[in-house]
Protein backbone atom coordinates (compact mmCIF):
# COMPACT_ATOMS: atom_id res chain seq x y z
CA UNK A 1 0.00 0.00 0.00
CA UNK A 2 1.29 3.20 -1.26
CA UNK A 3 0.37 6.57 0.37
CA UNK A 4 1.75 9.79 -0.25
CA UNK A 5 0.04 12.14 1.86
CA UNK A 6 1.30 11.53 6.11
CA UNK A 7 -0.86 10.68 8.72
CA UNK A 8 -1.10 9.50 12.21
CA UNK A 9 -2.47 5.93 13.61
CA UNK A 10 -3.71 6.48 16.78
CA UNK A 11 -4.01 2.87 17.21
CA UNK A 12 -6.64 0.43 18.42
CA UNK A 13 -8.43 -2.37 17.17
CA UNK A 14 -11.72 -2.86 15.13
CA UNK A 15 -14.00 -1.07 12.35
CA UNK A 16 -12.09 1.74 10.62
CA UNK A 17 -12.62 5.28 11.91
CA UNK A 18 -10.68 8.31 10.47
CA UNK A 19 -9.82 11.45 12.44
CA UNK A 20 -9.56 14.92 11.39
CA UNK A 21 -7.38 17.59 13.25
CA UNK A 22 -8.07 21.56 13.19
CA UNK A 23 -6.11 24.28 12.27
CA UNK A 24 -3.36 24.61 14.67
CA UNK A 25 -3.09 21.12 16.40
CA UNK A 26 -1.04 17.97 14.70
CA UNK A 27 -3.48 14.92 15.38
CA UNK A 28 -1.13 13.00 18.21
CA UNK A 29 -2.38 16.31 20.42
CA UNK A 30 -5.63 14.71 20.46
CA UNK A 31 -4.55 11.23 22.09
CA UNK A 32 -6.12 11.50 25.05
CA UNK A 33 -9.70 12.14 23.35
CA UNK A 34 -9.03 8.71 21.59
CA UNK A 35 -8.71 7.02 24.99
CA UNK A 36 -12.70 5.21 25.01
CA UNK A 37 -12.12 4.85 21.40
CA UNK A 38 -9.55 2.84 20.54
CA UNK A 39 -10.97 0.16 22.76
CA UNK A 40 -13.16 -0.28 20.03
CA UNK A 41 -11.79 1.02 16.71
CA UNK A 42 -8.77 1.56 14.72
CA UNK A 43 -8.31 5.52 14.75
CA UNK A 44 -6.38 7.17 11.80
CA UNK A 45 -5.38 11.02 11.14
CA UNK A 46 -4.65 12.08 8.13
CA UNK A 47 -2.02 15.33 8.52
CA UNK A 48 -3.23 19.02 6.53
CA UNK A 49 -1.13 20.65 3.93
CA UNK A 50 0.73 22.79 6.94
CA UNK A 51 1.73 19.07 7.90
CA UNK A 52 3.50 18.50 5.25
CA UNK A 53 7.20 18.39 3.89
CA UNK A 54 7.69 22.09 1.26
CA UNK A 55 3.54 22.58 1.20
CA UNK A 56 3.15 26.21 1.21
CA UNK A 57 0.45 28.50 2.51
CA UNK A 58 -0.64 30.23 -1.07
CA UNK A 59 -1.40 26.66 -2.47
CA UNK A 60 -4.77 27.03 -0.30
CA UNK A 61 -7.46 28.58 -1.98
CA UNK A 62 -10.36 27.49 0.32
CA UNK A 63 -10.64 25.07 3.02
CA UNK A 64 -12.19 22.11 0.22
CA UNK A 65 -8.54 21.56 -0.47
CA UNK A 66 -8.20 19.47 2.98
CA UNK A 67 -11.32 17.84 1.87
CA UNK A 68 -9.67 16.55 -1.57
CA UNK A 69 -6.40 15.63 0.22
CA UNK A 70 -8.45 13.69 2.49
CA UNK A 71 -10.67 11.65 -0.09
CA UNK A 72 -7.00 10.96 -2.11
CA UNK A 73 -5.73 9.56 1.23
CA UNK A 74 -8.77 7.08 1.64
CA UNK A 75 -8.45 6.35 -2.53
CA UNK A 76 -4.32 5.32 -2.18
CA UNK A 77 -5.30 3.71 1.20
CA UNK A 78 -8.20 1.88 -0.21
CA UNK A 79 -10.59 2.37 2.49
CA UNK A 80 -14.15 3.76 2.63
CA UNK A 81 -17.31 3.17 4.73
CA UNK A 82 -15.36 4.71 7.95
CA UNK A 83 -16.42 6.59 10.66
CA UNK A 84 -15.37 10.20 10.03
CA UNK A 85 -14.56 12.58 13.17
CA UNK A 86 -13.31 16.05 13.11
CA UNK A 87 -12.70 19.10 14.87
CA UNK A 88 -13.08 23.01 13.72
CA UNK A 89 -11.27 22.57 10.31
CA UNK A 90 -11.50 19.27 10.45
CA UNK A 91 -15.16 18.73 10.84
CA UNK A 92 -15.83 21.09 8.10
CA UNK A 93 -13.77 19.35 6.05
CA UNK A 94 -15.33 15.95 6.76
CA UNK A 95 -18.74 17.48 6.12
CA UNK A 96 -17.48 18.06 2.26
CA UNK A 97 -15.94 14.65 1.99
CA UNK A 98 -19.06 13.04 2.76
CA UNK A 99 -21.53 15.00 0.87
CA UNK A 100 -19.13 14.67 -2.19
CA UNK A 101 -18.07 11.04 -1.55
CA UNK A 102 -20.79 9.62 0.52
CA UNK A 103 -19.57 6.10 0.00
CA UNK A 104 -16.63 6.59 2.24
CA UNK A 105 -17.90 7.64 5.63
CA UNK A 106 -20.85 5.16 7.24
CA UNK A 107 -21.24 7.97 10.42
CA UNK A 108 -19.94 11.70 11.09
CA UNK A 109 -19.31 12.78 14.05
CA UNK A 110 -18.70 17.02 13.95
CA UNK A 111 -17.74 18.69 16.80
CA UNK A 112 -17.49 22.45 16.91
CA UNK A 113 -16.85 23.27 13.09
CA UNK A 114 -16.67 26.48 11.89
CA UNK A 115 -20.00 27.15 11.00
CA UNK A 116 -20.31 31.07 10.88
CA UNK A 117 -23.62 32.41 11.31
CA UNK A 118 -24.59 34.36 7.42
CA UNK A 119 -25.05 37.33 9.50
CA UNK A 120 -21.30 37.20 10.00
CA UNK A 121 -20.54 35.79 6.93
CA UNK A 122 -21.92 38.30 4.83
CA UNK A 123 -18.93 40.91 6.36
CA UNK A 124 -16.04 38.55 5.70
CA UNK A 125 -14.48 39.72 2.14
CA UNK A 126 -14.65 36.40 -0.20
CA UNK A 127 -10.64 37.49 -0.96
CA UNK A 128 -8.56 39.26 1.99
CA UNK A 129 -6.14 41.73 0.87
CA UNK A 130 -3.02 42.42 3.05
CA UNK A 131 -4.55 45.48 4.16
CA UNK A 132 -7.51 43.89 5.09
CA UNK A 133 -5.34 40.88 6.51
CA UNK A 134 -3.82 43.18 8.83
CA UNK A 135 -7.30 44.04 10.82
CA UNK A 136 -8.55 40.21 10.69
CA UNK A 137 -8.21 39.42 14.16
CA UNK A 138 -7.89 35.53 14.12
CA UNK A 139 -5.13 36.00 11.52
CA UNK A 140 -3.50 39.19 13.08
CA UNK A 141 -3.30 36.82 16.36
CA UNK A 142 -1.82 34.19 14.15
CA UNK A 143 0.97 36.49 12.56
CA UNK A 144 1.90 37.87 15.76
CA UNK A 145 1.98 34.06 17.89
CA UNK A 146 5.80 33.54 19.02
CA UNK A 147 7.54 30.43 17.55
CA UNK A 148 10.35 29.57 19.33
CA UNK A 149 11.62 28.26 22.27
CA UNK A 150 14.90 27.63 23.82
CA UNK A 151 13.83 24.07 25.50
CA UNK A 152 10.47 22.14 25.65
CA UNK A 153 10.10 23.15 29.31
CA UNK A 154 10.25 27.08 28.23
CA UNK A 155 7.86 26.09 25.35
CA UNK A 156 5.54 24.64 28.15
CA UNK A 157 5.80 27.05 31.08
CA UNK A 158 4.86 30.27 28.48
CA UNK A 159 1.42 28.11 27.44
CA UNK A 160 0.30 27.59 30.86
CA UNK A 161 -0.02 30.84 31.37
CA UNK A 162 -1.71 31.80 28.37
CA UNK A 163 -5.66 32.12 28.93
CA UNK A 164 -6.31 29.81 25.99
CA UNK A 165 -4.40 26.58 28.00
CA UNK A 166 -5.36 27.39 31.27
CA UNK A 167 -8.65 24.52 30.80
CA UNK A 168 -6.34 21.89 29.83
CA UNK A 169 -4.47 20.14 32.16
CA UNK A 170 -0.76 19.55 32.13
CA UNK A 171 -1.08 16.10 30.02
CA UNK A 172 -3.04 17.36 27.71
CA UNK A 173 -0.71 20.57 27.21
CA UNK A 174 2.28 18.22 27.55
CA UNK A 175 0.86 16.40 24.37
CA UNK A 176 0.67 19.93 22.64
CA UNK A 177 4.25 20.93 23.48
CA UNK A 178 5.67 17.53 22.71
CA UNK A 179 3.74 16.76 19.51
CA UNK A 180 2.75 20.37 18.24
CA UNK A 181 6.72 21.85 18.45
CA UNK A 182 9.72 20.31 16.96
CA UNK A 183 13.23 21.37 16.90
CA UNK A 184 14.38 23.03 14.17
CA UNK A 185 18.56 23.34 12.50
CA UNK A 186 19.07 25.89 15.26
CA UNK A 187 18.00 24.11 17.90
CA UNK A 188 15.16 25.85 18.73
CA UNK A 189 11.88 24.81 19.07
CA UNK A 190 9.21 25.85 16.64
CA UNK A 191 5.58 24.82 15.78
CA UNK A 192 4.92 22.57 13.73
CA UNK A 193 2.16 24.58 12.55
CA UNK A 194 3.77 27.85 11.02
CA UNK A 195 2.22 30.69 11.99
CA UNK A 196 2.07 31.79 8.39
CA UNK A 197 -0.33 28.69 7.78
CA UNK A 198 -2.39 29.08 10.47
CA UNK A 199 -3.39 32.42 9.65
CA UNK A 200 -4.15 31.01 5.93
CA UNK A 201 -6.62 29.07 6.82
CA UNK A 202 -8.18 31.38 9.37
CA UNK A 203 -8.14 34.06 6.44
CA UNK A 204 -10.25 31.79 4.17
CA UNK A 205 -13.74 31.33 6.52
CA UNK A 206 -15.80 28.29 4.37
CA UNK A 207 -18.51 30.26 3.00
CA UNK A 208 -20.69 27.54 1.42
CA UNK A 209 -21.42 25.65 4.48
CA UNK A 210 -25.05 26.39 4.76
CA UNK A 211 -25.54 25.07 1.69
CA UNK A 212 -23.35 22.11 1.78
CA UNK A 213 -25.35 20.88 5.43
CA UNK A 214 -28.49 19.88 4.10
CA UNK A 215 -27.07 17.75 1.55
CA UNK A 216 -25.23 15.36 4.72
CA UNK A 217 -27.29 11.75 4.83
CA UNK A 218 -24.81 9.90 6.90
CA UNK A 219 -26.19 9.53 10.58
CA UNK A 220 -24.63 12.36 12.69
CA UNK A 221 -23.38 13.33 15.79
CA UNK A 222 -23.37 17.42 16.38
CA UNK A 223 -20.75 18.90 19.53
CA UNK A 224 -20.80 21.74 20.73
CA UNK A 225 -18.55 23.66 23.50
CA UNK A 226 -21.09 25.21 25.42
CA UNK A 227 -18.94 28.18 26.71
CA UNK A 228 -17.71 28.41 22.59
CA UNK A 229 -16.75 31.21 21.09
CA UNK A 230 -17.14 29.68 17.36
CA UNK A 231 -19.94 27.68 16.79
CA UNK A 232 -22.44 30.46 17.99
CA UNK A 233 -25.80 30.15 19.44
CA UNK A 234 -27.79 31.43 16.04
CA UNK A 235 -25.64 29.16 13.73
CA UNK A 236 -26.19 26.09 16.29
CA UNK A 237 -29.79 27.12 15.77
CA UNK A 238 -29.68 27.01 12.16
CA UNK A 239 -27.68 23.84 11.72
CA UNK A 240 -30.40 21.86 13.91
CA UNK A 241 -33.37 23.41 11.53
CA UNK A 242 -30.59 22.49 8.33
CA UNK A 243 -30.12 19.00 9.80
CA UNK A 244 -33.11 17.77 12.16
CA UNK A 245 -32.31 13.85 11.96
CA UNK A 246 -28.51 14.76 13.59
CA UNK A 247 -27.97 13.95 16.92
CA UNK A 248 -27.10 17.57 18.83
CA UNK A 249 -25.27 17.46 22.23
CA UNK A 250 -23.38 20.46 23.94
CA UNK A 251 -20.45 19.47 26.31
CA UNK A 252 -20.61 21.85 30.00
CA UNK A 253 -17.78 23.99 31.31
CA UNK A 254 -16.23 23.86 27.69
CA UNK A 255 -14.77 26.06 24.92
CA UNK A 256 -13.57 25.45 21.27
CA UNK A 257 -10.55 23.18 22.34
CA UNK A 258 -13.05 20.72 24.46
CA UNK A 259 -11.53 18.29 22.54
CA UNK A 260 -8.37 19.14 25.00
CA UNK A 261 -9.74 20.66 27.77
CA UNK A 262 -12.48 17.32 28.54
CA UNK A 263 -11.37 14.87 26.21
CA UNK A 264 -12.33 12.11 28.05
CA UNK A 265 -15.93 13.84 28.05
CA UNK A 266 -15.49 13.89 24.24
CA UNK A 267 -14.71 10.93 23.63
CA UNK A 268 -17.37 9.19 25.89
CA UNK A 269 -19.91 11.03 23.88
CA UNK A 270 -18.99 10.22 20.71
CA UNK A 271 -18.35 6.23 21.57
CA UNK A 272 -22.20 6.38 23.10
CA UNK A 273 -23.24 7.77 19.73
CA UNK A 274 -21.98 4.79 17.76
CA UNK A 275 -23.00 2.57 19.89
CA UNK A 276 -26.52 3.97 19.92
CA UNK A 277 -26.57 3.68 16.20
CA UNK A 278 -25.20 0.24 16.23
CA UNK A 279 -21.79 0.89 15.09
CA UNK A 280 -19.08 -1.53 16.03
Amino acid sequence: MSISIPYYDFGGEGPLAHFAHANGYPPPCYRRMMTPLVDYYHVLGVCHRPLWPDSRPAEVTSWRIFAEDMMRFFDEAGLKDLIGIGHSLGAVTTMYAAVQRPELFRALVLIEPVFLPPAVLQFVPENLTPDQLEHFPLVRAAMRRKNGWGSRHAAFARFRRKAVFERWSDAALWDYVNYGLRQDGTGQFVLEFAPEWEARIYALPPRDVWQVIPQVKQPTLAIRAAETDTLQPAAWQLWQTLQPQAQFVEIPHTGHLLTMEDPWAVGRVVLKFLQEIGDG
